[in-house]
Order: C-alpha cells, then sequence, then structure tokens
C-alpha cells in the first residue's frame, strides 16, 4: 500500500495489521470531515480499547452516551454505557451519571409540560372547565416523525423510575448481538429475560395449523420482546427472528426481581408497558380482521 496520509476507506486494513495508531488517525480525519456522523466516535472508542488505551476509549463511550440520552434516545445510551462496564466493571459512575441525566431531562420536560398547560388554560367562567388536551407525545407522532421518533417514545420506558431505581436497573443490563436469521427466542420454550432493541429489526413469528411460519408484526430499535414470559412465567408466546444485524439489551428476571424488591415500580412499569402493547395488538389483529372482510 502507497505511504501517505491514513485514508479511511482503508480501515478495515489498518486494523487487519494491528496498526492502531494509523487506524486512530483515519478515523480522526473522517471526524473532521464527517463531525455528524456518531458512529464514527463508536469507531473510535473501539479501536482505542483495542489499542490499549482503555481510559481514553471510555471517555469516548461516555460523552456518545452523555449525547444520546439528552437527545433522547436511551436505549443508545445504555448500549454504550454497557461498552463501559465491559472494558471496566468498576466504572459504576458511569451508569450513575446516565441515571441522573435521564432523571433531570424527564423533570425538566414534566415542568415544561406544566407550564404549557397553564399558559393554554381556558380562563375561569364560574364552574370547571374541562382539562385541554395535553400536546401529542412521541408516540402519538411516531408515524409521521419516523423510526427515529418511534425509539424516543420507547426509550421512555426508563425515565419512568427513580434515579435509584434506573441506576440499579442499568447495572444490570447486557447487549448481545445476533446476525440475520438468528432466533432470539423461540415459541413455547420457558423464558428468563426480556429484551430491548437497540438497532436493527426482528420479525415476531408464530406457527399457523398447517405448520407455516406467520410473521405477526416487526419490532425496530427502542421496541421490547418478551416481557411477557418474564412478568406471567408463562411460556414465550413467539418466536423472535433476527432480519439482519440486530443488537438488543437484555435484563434477565432474576435481575428484575431483586430490583423490584426495593424498586416495585419497576415491574408496574414493565406490567403497563406490556398492557399498552398488547392493546395495541389486539386492535391492528382486529383492523386486519375487518379489512379482509370488506
Amino acid at each position: 500500500m502507497a505511504k501517505g496520509k491514513p485514508r479511511f476507506e482503508n480501515l478495515d486494513h489498518y486494523l487487519a495489521n494491528r496498526d492502531y495508531g494509523t487506524a486512530l488517525e483515519a478515523i480522526a480525519e473522517e471526524i473532521k470531515r464527517r463531525p455528524e456522523n456518531l458512529n464514527l466516535l463508536l469507531r473510535q472508542a473501539e479501536v482505542l480499547a483495542l489499542a490499549d488505551e482503555r481510559e481514553k476509549a471510555i471517555e469516548v463511550y461516555r460523552t456518545l452516551a452523555r449525547h444520546w440520552a439528552e437527545q433522547g434516545f436511551y436505549a443508545r445510551a445504555i448500549a454504550v454505557i454497557n461498552k463501559v462496564l465491559r472494558l471496566d466493571p468498576t466504572r459504576q459512575e458511569a451508569t450513575r451519571e446516565l441515571a441522573s441525566l435521564i432523571s433531570a431531562q424527564q423533570e425538566s420536560e414534566r415542568t415544561e409540560r406544566a407550564k404549557l398547560r397553564r399558559a393554554t388554560a381556558p380562563p375561569r367562567t364560574g364552574r370547571t372547565a374541562p382539562a385541554p388536551p395535553e400536546a401529542a407525545g412521541p408516540g402519538q407522532v411516531a408515524d409521521a416523525a419516523g423510526q427515529a421518533e418511534r425509539e424516543r417514545a420507547a426509550s421512555r420506558f426508563f425515565a419512568e423510575f427513580s434515579a435509584a431505581a434506573l441506576e440499579e436497573l442499568l447495572s444490570t443490563t447486557s447487549v448481545r448481538s445476533f446476525a440475520r436469521g438468528d432466533t432470539i427466542v423461540r415459541e413455547g420454550e420457558s423464558g428468563a429475560s426480556w429484551f430491548l432493541i437497540e438497532e436493527g429489526e426482528v420479525d415476531v413469528q408464530t406457527t399457523d395449523p398447517a405448520g407455516h411460519d406467520l410473521v405477526l408484526a416487526r419490532l425496530g430499535a427502542g421496541e421490547f420482546f418478551g416481557e411477557v414470559a418474564v412478568l406471567t412465567g408463562r411460556p414465550r408466546t413467539a418466536t423472535i427472528v433476527a432480519r439482519g444485524e440486530v443488537t438488543v439489551i437484555e435484563v434477565s428476571r432474576q435481575d428484575l426481581d431483586h430490583i423490584a424488591a426495593t424498586h416495585p415500580e419497576v415491574r408496574s412499569v414493565l406490567q403497563r408497558f406490556y398492557e399498552e402493547r398488547a392493546q395495541a395488538t389486539v386492535a391492528k389483529v382486529l383492523a386486519r380482521m375487518r379489512g379482509s372482510d370488506a
């Protein structure tokens, strides 16, 4: 290969040859060229870890986690903090920082919503006026705003807890990756954990009476699966298959039970999210049936 300025397109070559210094130079140049591409920071942190620059890698990961959290992408932030803990399990202050940041953001948003309601409330007329409808939340505008808003909406699951409960929950998570076609959970098996999709898409499948696979739904970043078995103790109700490369955040039932012993709201929030999704699924099935009858 010709000598000269490192080029980002040769990154795989540098890494294959363990030339981490040159690889980092190439990434740094690409970050200058495309500062908006945050995946470059992920690559930078990964290479720093390979180069045994652990502290520098951790700082990049924490900076990226703060950014994702400030944008409302809590699942992405949690996945990044998990990388910090894999590099150094003693860095529990990283989960504490993220939990505090999420809690502070939610408190600020609640204050702003309260101000908005007061500012738009109708004048008193001597009798109680009906409460004005709240502004549309992320879940209501998800289809119009796209996948990013769907992810933000589902990520708010983590904003329902106190900072202490959230910190404990974050410290128990693990991140797993799957390739296209991998079965993540299988219908009928016992379930010992639930999952939040951090990146990628999965198909929710079952088997029809003829033995054929039937796709019930497609889930993307920020959406949950596996919570039914964890909440009820019943076997898995569907098979989940990766549509491509998928990264998920996993929480075990054992860890959830341990946290719920001191923070009961954790299980309550998961139950509420489960019920809301179950209602949405029933509505979709009914709508499909009405459409087929037309």
